[in-house]
């Protein structure tokens, strides 16, 4: 499966810091929110001096029903056809890829501890977030893109170093 996510893996890695938190984004998990109420950010290498990152985990079902519709509204594309594309393996995009693939992508530039907060804990450090897309009710879930973020979801509010937390590939 990581083969097909060398294009998210190979972009830049940003951490916002927003008061004295330093939060990774995650699309579909509050990130345009959060770029848009940082004081200052850090990209790749430069992510090693942040300590303690905190990292918003979505419900891994609504995140991919959202971002696949996102995708689809923002390439002006229908749904079923995009599902199709993307169940048989022919379309990869950042919108919908699994959390735990963004967990990878930060893990090549930060080796430190990481704090894994629910989604509703944006409030902490946004006033306002807005909920972009609506539509998607009738997307079917795919297995392999959300298993290995459902046992993510299982380290909400706990702290540990990044690299006990990566699931096996």
């Amino acid at each position: 499966m990581l083969k097909h996510w060398q294009k998210l893996l190979n972009t830049d890695c940003v951490v916002v810091r927003i008061g004295e938190h330093y939060i990774y984004p995650i699309f579909r998990n509050g990130s345009t929110s959060l770029f848009k109420v940082a004081e200052e950010t850090f990209t790749n290498k430069q992510i090693s001096t942040c300590k303690d990152i905190i990292i918003l985990l979505r419900d891994p079902e609504a995140r991919f029903i959202s971002g696949v519709s996102e995708y689809c509204r923002q390439n002006n594309l229908d749904v079923e056809e995009t599902w199709q594309l993307i169940h048989d393996d022919k379309l990869v995009d950042r919108h919908f890829a699994p959390q735990w693939i963004w967990l990878l992508h930060l893990y090549k530039y930060y080796k430190g501890k990481i704090i894994l907060k629910p989604f509703s804990a944006i409030k902490k450090y946004c006033k306002v977030h807005r909920h972009k897309t609506k539509r998607g009710s009738s997307i079917a879930l795919l297995k392999n893109f959300v298993e290995k973020d459902f046992k993510l979801m299982e380290n909400i509010n706990q702290q540990m170093e990044i690299k006990n937390v990566l699931p096996s590939t």
